[in-house]
């Protein structure tokens, strides 16, 4: 797998909690059209997001779900711990760490989580 989509995935997935928050705040828009109207207005919120954008975004959450149910129980430690609740350049060394496995064990099965994401979006080259 070429560096830049590993790159691009793990951005996403550091994105992980805005873009499930992002998501829930259009649901709300559309569930509840009309306060949605004036919390769109309180917010001033100066970002512009697409139809592709929203459907994208649902189409990764949801295949980021689908490869956590499907994954180890470390897999699901190593993503909470360096993509849902950690930050873009959280060293392997911490994750071990805070998941009581090896450094080796979090290369590999982060490495493995990545290719299997970057399957299922179809990203892999052939």
């Amino acid at each position: 797998m070429k560096s830049e989509i590993k790159k691009h995935i793990r951005q996403l997935l550091c994105d992980y909690k805005k873009i499930e928050k992002q998501l829930k705040k259009y649901e709300d828009m559309l569930l509840y059209p009309q306060s949605s109207f004036s919390l769109y207005f309180e917010e001033k919120s100066s970002e512009k997001i697409s139809l592709n954008q929203i459907a994208f975004h649902k189409h990764f959450l949801n295949t980021v779900e689908n490869v956590l149910s499907d994954a180890t129980s470390d897999v699901r430690d190593i993503f909470l711990s360096k993509y849902k609740n950690g930050y873009p350049r959280k060293k392997n060394e911490i994750v071990a760490y805070e998941t009581y496995l090896n450094v080796s064990t979090v290369k590999r099965r982060d490495s493995e989580f990545l290719e299997e994401l970057a399957r299922q979006l179809g990203w892999l080259e052939v």
